[in-house]
């Protein structure tokens, strides 16, 4: 989906929609990576509330978040302040997580209000006179706001004072609802304008494993003389990094001679033996980039390129 796309959608969700909204908790179950989820369905007395809420949110939406963008990313793990990234939910790293999520709230708890909550879901279905799609809209920060704290006390104008000269402190309990979100779920993929939900759905865990993996991937392939070096300076990466690990950069590693021409391309030294001689953090950062398409030459000035420069038209270019 591109951003003139994604604009359509929401804009079509401002036309009688049908909202419902959700408070949820989440926590990690112990010695797993494995989290499991708490969904309460909120209620208004007046249902216009939730109708009003939808249609500020959707407008803050489109104008502080969706018309500054410069394009639609596929998750790497990496996210510019212009940038939003799409990831599918049944992708591996949050997939198991995300439909206990999802189950969740298809079966909230029918339980009273609590003093904290990690996030909250605003559910749009289109009506049957509108084509349009479902769209959830995930805001992973606590609604609940409390009126006391260390700096500061709040007071309202007492309503049973004749004189109308009298204060009363606030202790009813508040909720907050923002005008900005994290992420837009529509058509089962995530849109996700900041990486929030990477915390909720366990992200980070599966990220660590995966650099795991793609370490071991690497050194399995036999291009590097020194592996142990390589592994200690590979641990210290970004775990991020490795989800665009490349199985076809790794098989071109494999060749002697297309080993040899990357050597020379991206310095980084050539033992006796033609494998890698990653001898410092700087020699495997160099190589990681190339594996893990962080790192171009373009193909007609033969320029190196860094992944944060590079659009979606030169990456076809690159090789």
């Amino acid at each position: 989906m591109n951003k003139a796309q994604l604009e359509a959608i929401l804009r079509t969700a401002n036309t009688d929609y049908v909202w419902t909204l959700y408070f949820f908790n989440s926590r990690k179950q112990r010695g797993k990576d494995v989290y499991s989820y708490d969904g309460y369905e909120i209620r208004f007395t007046k249902n216009a509330t939730l109708v009003d809420y939808a249609t500020s949110l959707i407008s803050a939406v489109l104008r502080y978040q969706v018309a500054p963008l410069d394009q639609i990313l596929v998750y790497d793990g990496f996210n510019n302040k212009c940038s939003c990234d799409s990831l599918r939910v049944t992708d591996g790293i949050l997939s198991e997580n995300f439909t206990a999520f999802r189950n969740s709230l298809a079966l909230p708890d029918t339980g009273g209000l609590k003093d904290y909550y990690k996030g909250y879901a605003l559910m749009g279905q289109p009506s049957e006179d509108v084509d349009g799609k479902a769209i959830t809209f995930l805001k992973f920060a606590n609604p609940t706001a409390k009126l006391r704290s260390k700096k500061s006390v709040f007071f309202k104008k007492a309503r049973d004072n004749e004189s109308n000269d009298a204060l009363d402190e606030i202790t009813e309990q508040f909720f907050r609802m923002y005008l900005t979100v994290d992420t837009v779920l529509i058509d089962d993929v995530l849109y996700n304008f900041t990486h929030a939900f990477e915390k909720i759905f366990g992200v980070t865990q599966t990220l660590h494993q995966i650099k795991a993996r793609a370490i071991d991937k690497i050194v399995e392939a036999g291009f590097i003389a020194n592996e142990d070096d390589f592994r200690q300076h590979a641990q210290s990466q970004n775990s991020r990094r490795f989800v665009t690990l490349s199985d076809d950069r790794i098989a071109l590693a494999t060749n002697e001679k297309k080993r040899s021409e990357l050597g020379a391309t991206y310095n980084i030294p050539i033992d006796e033996n033609g494998l890698f001689l990653l001898s410092d953090a700087d020699h495997t950062d160099r190589l990681l980039k190339y594996l893990c398409y962080k790192a171009f030459k373009d193909a007609d000035t033969s320029e190196m390129l860094e992944a944060s420069s590079v659009t979606k038209l030169n990456i076809g270019d690159a090789t």
